[in-house]
């Protein structure tokens, strides 16, 4: 069995080392950036199984990252799990009109993120 492989983009290092930590516990491996410029350079050389970012991160938004993958010659279709603490709705409406991508609010409960991360996987895995 291979480990997943999990990128997360989040520009708080508080909130990624502990998304990290938990995740790690979880038996993930785990990349983690501080912006989507650097998470779209970090998916082309990580090749996660999953990405998990924010939606308001500084040099590129995650609505432009998750953009970004979906529209790139990848044709992996990874699950997106996208965080934010904001509460307009066009922050969120936009996660429901993409393909495999998935919303969790912020403060995010690691507990939550876990069942999320393995459900996201569980869905996504070959049958």
């Amino acid at each position: 069995m291979s480990i997943y492989k999990v990128l997360i983009a989040d520009d708080e290092p508080y909130i990624s080392r502990v998304l990290r930590l938990v995740l790690q516990q979880a038996g993930y491996e785990v990349t983690c950036v501080n912006n989507g410029k650097e998470a779209l350079d970090a998916y082309e050389v990580f090749r996660p199984d999953i990405l998990v970012t924010d939606v308001r991160m500084p040099k590129m938004s995650g609505k432009l990252l998750v953009e970004s993958i979906r529209g790139s010659n990848d044709d992996r279709n990874i699950p997106v799990i996208v965080m934010t603490s904001t509460l307009e709705s066009e922050n969120r409406d936009w996660v429901g009109e993409i393909c495999n991508v998935s919303f969790i609010g912020k403060p995010v409960s690691p507990r939550d993120l876990v069942r999320v991360v393995n459900n996201q996987l569980a869905n996504d895995a070959p049958a």
